[in-house]
């Protein structure tokens, strides 16, 4: 790729290249109308939802943390929305990062016992970091 050129994907018009960021990046993200293409598509809702429906669930979707919204200009200087979801990495409790946490023969380990956490290989690497 050439420097200063952005590319973006969009599931309906495929690969795209821009010289523009802004423009890469509204083509990685989907607007009110192609969502709406999308849920119909995939048959996931029992009745056809209306825009303002979409954009309530996009709006939940934002302010939820789950997606993000881009407001850009279009053509005659009209205002344009484009939402792009946001991959979170999964929240872990404190006891699940420590090996016991997810141990699959934890119910097996006793102190002394053949297995148990003075002789457990695992806790002694998590306990080196």
């Amino acid at each position: 790729m050439e420097p200063g050129i952005s590319s973006g994907i969009n599931a309906e018009y495929g690969e795209v290249q821009h010289t523009d960021p802004l423009a890469a990046q509204r083509h990685m993200m989907c607007d009110i109308k192609q969502v709406k293409n999308f849920i119909s598509q995939l048959g996931i809702s029992k009745v056809e939802l209306e825009d303002e429906e979409v954009k309530q669930i996009l709006e939940s979707l934002v302010f939820d943390g789950f997606a993000t919204r881009l407001h850009t200009l279009g053509e005659g200087g009209k205002k344009q929305t484009f939402y792009r979801a946001i991959k979170h990495q999964p929240l872990t409790s404190g006891i699940s990062r420590v090996p016991c946490g997810v141990c699959g023969i934890i119910s097996q380990c006793t102190p002394g016992g053949l297995v148990s956490p003075q002789t457990c290989k695992y806790m002694k690497e998590w306990l080196e970091f």
